[in-house]
This record gives C-alpha cells, structure tokens and sequence, in this order.
C-alpha cells in the first residue's frame, strides 16, 4: 500500500501532506487547451489566467490538454496569483490585456518551471487507474502515488525561468519545517543577541590565554 514514507526524500514539505491524506495540496489537474498549451511550452506565453484564485498551497499544475491530444503532457511550478499591475508589461502573450483589466480573467500564475513528461497519461488511462474521473472542469488535486511514479527530477525540464522567484517560494515552503524544529533547536538569536555571545567568547578566551 502507499505511504508517505514511500515518498522520494526530496520532495519538499507541502507536496508530503499529512500522514492520512492520499492528495497532494501542492498539485493540482487543470484543463488547457492545445493551442494554449503549445503557447506556454513556446515560451511565447508566461502566464497561464483564469478567473478564480488557486489555494496557496498549490504549487504546481499538471495540465491535462484537452481534445484531440486529450492527455497529461507537462507538469508546472507556478507563482503565487498574481493581479493585474503585477505581470510585467513584457511578460508574454496576454499580459498587456491582463494588466489593462481587458481579459475575464482575474488572476495571473507565471510559469516558473515547465517539465515534459517522459511518458504522457491519456484520459483513459488516467480514468482507469482512479486519478481523474474525467476532463478537470475546474482543478482537482493530484493523488501523492502519481507524483511518486512521475517524479519531476526525472521528467524532461522545458523551461527553467526566474530562479531567484523559484528559491523565495521554496523558502516560503521550508518556513512550515523551521516552525516544526524550532522547539527542538531554540528559537533563532538576533544579530544583537550573537554580538553579545561573542563579546563574552571573546573576552573568556583573553582570560584564558592570559
């Protein structure tokens, strides 16, 4: 059966879930259609809009491309929703008209990280072994057992864009961790705290060596 312990060690805190759950929080299914899809992995389009804002805990979108590919092909690491004043005015296809509040849409998520599948899921498939039970209409969370059979450090990476935003929201991530082992390790000293500690280890040693 599947346990979190089965998990690979490198996935990070909000992809583990809790010990009972059998979904990630982290990653959901959404429907795209095939030019949209075609767009983003071009690098013409940065931004993947809709109309509703995604749970904060999600950090990567598994698109499933509508007919007639009508399959899971790329895995990607998204940005936090963004609105409109917030996408560069350079920021790829349809930012200027998000910006000037033109699309329906009302949140933006850049595309950070973009991953091929080595082996694409076809609706069937994906129906048949219980991890959707059809097109996402809107976005369903995935089952902990695909992310472990689909590990991203093995898939083809497509587009590696802004690190340093990518780094920041890994840290945010950590941040749920730190809290966890603050009570075992004591809480972090401030700079004035660790100047004092070492004035007095300082002043210790010149006792010591004089």
């Amino acid at each position: 059966s599947f346990t979190t312990e089965s998990m690979p060690k490198n996935i990070h805190p909000s992809r583990k879930g809790d010990d009972n759950g059998l979904v990630s929080h982290a990653d959901i299914f959404m429907s795209i259609k095939p030019e949209h899809m075609a767009n983003i992995t071009s690098g013409v389009k940065t931004h993947e809009y809709r109309k509703y804002l995604l749970p904060p805990s999600v950090r990567y979108i598994w698109f499933y491309t509508t007919a007639p590919v009508s399959a899971i092909q790329y895995v990607a690491r998204v940005s936090r929703g963004k609105v409109p004043g917030e996408v560069p005015e350079d920021g790829g296809l349809g930012s200027a008209d998000f910006n000037a509040g033109k699309k329906e849409s009302k949140f933006g998520y850049q595309i950070l990280t973009l991953w091929q599948l080595g082996q694409p899921i076809a609706l069937h498939q994906a129906v048949s072994k219980g991890y959707l039970k059809g097109p996402p209409q809107k976005y369903t969370f995935v089952s902990k057992e695909l992310i472990q059979k689909y590990e991203l450090e093995k898939q083809t990476k497509v587009i590696a864009r802004d690190e340093a935003v990518e780094d920041d929201i890994q840290d945010e991530d950590r941040k749920n961790e730190d809290v966890k082992t603050e009570g075992k390790r004591g809480p972090e000293k401030s700079i004035g705290e660790k100047k004092i500690i070492t004035f007095f280890e300082y002043g210790q040693n010149r006792n010591i060596s004089s």
